[in-house]
């Protein structure tokens, strides 16, 4: 651990803030807060300790990737920032990124409620940070939540341009809850109708967190089905990339299934005819992974799928229903939030602006192209 007292530059900024830095992703060591954990603090599930636990353990080690934790205190030694960053060497260039590689929607710290620096304190402050880490070549930061959950989310102070995607939830309490639109009444009607006609053919069920054998068959038929998605739509296997397939078996595995991982489907006679696997904490469900069998589309089984967790989130008490990233026209019809997300990157040697330079040259050849979603919607 690297532990350094810096007094900020700016008298207007407050006195000091304490930066400390735990590579190796000691979380414990680092005192990273937890889902469960009662103190007041702000935060997504992609940075708790519970989703960095498994990260680490799988696509982190997989990719041969270099974690740092970063836990900034204030001058009374409270934490008020939690920043999991990670090096990742790609062309032997070193690029500073969040601990993501395609599993973590939105990226943010973990924020203190209450204690959130401001734009002045924040631009000191990242610069003290920067100067705890190790070398590299560019920061590349992308996927910044505008804030987290209500509280702004300081990397937002940096120079950013807007991200290609945005978020999109439901509040399903308090004041922010809306009625359903129009067309969500229509679509509503229309999977009535879906539903109506898979009774014809079988016994639809739906079946969410099941026993451990069923799990495993039910996320092998998922896996299946995004990759025959994948192959027909020519977008690279996700779930070939570094640790990534293992990152979702360990989410649904017996230890997080239910606490972390959350896994559904839709069955007709017994055979998944969609999937989902998403993600549960602090009282938000995260619509992350979903596919359905393109021989049942005439029942939008994994709309079906969907409104059926929607329901059931209600019915659990939960908050908010997170549609996750991707401007997918279905998310505006059923979203009352949209969540702006930002890009921040930045040379930070002579190496560095060479890869940023090929790297623009590279997005303005495939400009014009249809972009595709690297974790696209099933």
């Amino acid at each position: 651990m690297t532990v350094i007292d810096l007094p900020h530059r700016d008298r207007a900024a407050r006195t000091s803030f304490k930066v400390e830095l735990y590579d190796g992703g000691n979380l414990a060591a680092a005192g990273w807060p937890s889902l469960t954990d009662d103190c007041d603090l702000k935060m997504y599930v992609f940075q708790s300790r519970e989703f960095l636990d498994v990260w680490l353990n799988t696509i982190g080690k997989a990719g041969g990737i270099e974690p740092h934790l970063v836990v900034v205190k204030d001058g009374e030694g409270r934490p008020i920032l939690y920043l999991p960053l990670a090096i990742e060497s790609k062309f032997n260039i070193r690029l500073l990124r969040f601990m993501d590689c395609g599993v973590a929607d939105y990226n943010a710290p973990i924020v203190a409620a209450g204690g959130t620096p401001s734009r002045l304190e924040f631009n000191a402050l990242w610069s003290d940070v920067l100067a705890t880490l190790p070398g590299f070549d560019v920061i590349d930061l992308k996927k910044i939540a505008s804030h987290v959950s209500g509280t702004v989310n300081p990397l937002t102070y940096l120079d950013c341009v807007p991200f290609s995607d945005s978020g999109h939830s439901i509040a399903l309490t308090g004041p922010e809850k809306a009625g359903a639109s129009p067309s969500l009444v229509r679509l509503q009607r229309r999977l009535k109708r879906a539903h109506k006609g898979l009774c014809d053919i079988g016994e639809p069920a739906y079946v969410v967190n099941p026993v451990p054998a069923l799990a495993q068959s039910i996320m092998q038929k998922l896996f299946e089905l995004k990759r025959r998605k994948y192959a027909q739509t020519d977008v690279p296997d996700f779930l070939d990339a570094p640790g990534v397939g293992d990152f979702y078996r360990q989410v649904l595995s017996p230890r997080w299934i239910g606490k972390l991982g959350h896994l559904s489907a839709l069955t007709i006679g017994g055979k998944v005819i969609s999937a989902h696997l998403g993600f549960v904490g602090r009282g938000r469900f995260y619509y992350i992974f979903p596919a359905f069998d393109a021989e049942h589309e005439r029942y939008r089984p994994g709309y079906l799928l969907l409104d059926h967790l929607i329901d059931r989130s209600i019915k659990d008490g939960l908050e908010v229903f997170d549609l996750g990233i991707g401007d997918a026209s279905y998310k505006k019809t059923w979203e009352t939030h949209n969540l702006a997300l930002y890009s921040h990157e930045r040379a930070t040697s002579a190496a560095g602006q060479v890869y940023l330079q090929m790297r623009r040259v590279r997005r303005f050849v495939k400009a014009g192209r249809v972009r595709t979603w690297f974790r696209p919607a099933g």
